[in-house]
């Protein structure tokens, strides 16, 4: 199989109907199972009780701008702490996710001279929906 390398990727976050993308400058969902394992007198048994998905996303800062997305963010964050955020994550054309997360705090500064940076791990609410197109 001869080797496939993949570069897009985009993030799109919608809150309270506008959408933001723009910002972000990495993004990596992230899915781990739990599983128990039991020993029988049989052998080994599996159980998956449940299931972890994460999406980790740096972005750019852009406090003070205009409908600042991390604004809006700190906002859901401390009013609507346990209401999903739409979200849809495209690994590569064909290969799309939706699920909903949870509202994290963003972080506000970084280092000189740098721009100002985000890093947010957003919980996911349950399993992603994925499209393989």
């Amino acid at each position: 199989m001869p080797t496939t390398v993949i570069t897009g990727r985009d993030v799109t976050f919608t809150i309270g109907g506008n959408t933001f993308d723009a910002q972000a400058t990495s993004a990596t969902l992230t899915g781990t199972v739990n599983r128990q394992t039991y020993e029988t007198l049989d052998g080994k048994a599996y159980k998956v009780i449940d299931n972890d998905f994460s999406l980790a996303v740096e972005m750019l800062a852009d406090w003070g701008a205009t409908g600042s997305l991390c604004e809006i963010l700190w906002g859901v964050a401390e009013s609507a702490p346990n209401t999903g955020i739409s979200t849809v994550f495209t690994a590569a054309s064909g290969a799309v996710f939706t699920f909903q997360v949870l509202p994290t705090w963003p972080s506000a500064g970084g280092t000189a001279p740098d721009a100002q940076t985000v890093s947010l791990t957003f919980q996911v609410i349950g399993v992603p929906a994925e499209n393989f197109a």
